[in-house]
């Protein structure tokens, strides 16, 4: 008989395997099992997941997320493209784990959900944000500031001086950029926003996202693409 879930190791975290003829109650009911075995060995962990085999709608994939850290210490902090799995976007992830390390001993924060024109977040620490942040809102941070989608508003990191501090997004574009007391505006791209609330998926066959990083150097802030070796 078909498993309702199997659970797989991936590098990012973990990979569900959903039996697509299940009904879905049937499989959160699995998932609450399965993680009640399993759930030690990913005790108090940072990780990512993704999915394969039921086509699940985006308030399904954060049901069953919101399941697993209901019944575990597991902390989900992203959801991954089985299929894709960049450099780049690793990279991404490094830093992540750097602020999520940083959370321990300054009291880094976590903001859940994409940003809306208008909103104004202020924190006196390092701030991932899972979701977007659209042109019109702006966020303030303290340290470094990590946001997983679209960056196209107003970022300030490193807001109390600290020229260590960076900004790094899934896609940046437009948005005005800030560290320390240094000003950057990137130029009007004309591009399509390609950030996505907890997910990179590719908008084309064969396209590759271009995670970025703006960060201090020379008294300027600079934006270049997040590779492997940068940090």
């Amino acid at each position: 008989m078909t498993q309702a879930v199997v659970i797989k190791s991936k590098s990012y975290g973990i990979h569900l395997v959903l039996n697509q003829e299940a009904a879905f109650p049937e499989l959160l009911e699995a998932v609450i099992e399965k993680f009640a075995e399993s759930g030690a060995f990913f005790k108090n962990a940072n990780i990512g997941i993704s999915f394969e085999g039921y086509s699940l709608t985006p308030e399904q994939e954060y049901e069953l997320i919101a399941v697993i850290e209901a019944h575990t210490s597991i902390n989900i902090i992203c959801i991954m493209d089985a299929q894709q799995e960049q450099v780049q976007e690793a990279c991404l992830l490094r830093q992540t784990e750097a602020l999520i390390r940083e959370r321990v001993t300054n009291h880094a924060l976590f903001h859940y959900g994409s940003l809306k024109p208008g909103d104004n977040i202020e924190v006196d620490a390092g701030l991932i944000i899972i979701g977007n942040v659209p042109k019109g809102a702006k966020v303030t941070a303290a340290g470094s500031l990590i946001v997983f989608g679209a960056l196209d508003g107003y970022a300030h990191a490193g807001a109390y001086g600290d020229l260590a501090a960076y900004i790094a997004a899934l896609s940046i574009d437009t948005g005005q950029l800030q560290i320390g007391r240094i000003l950057f505006i990137p130029p009007e791209s004309g591009g399509k926003k390609k950030g996505g609330f907890l997910r990179r998926k590719k908008e084309k066959e064969g396209e590759a996202f271009s995670p970025q990083i703006a960060r201090v150097q020379d008294g300027h802030v600079i934006m270049e693409p997040c590779t492997k070796d940068l940090l």
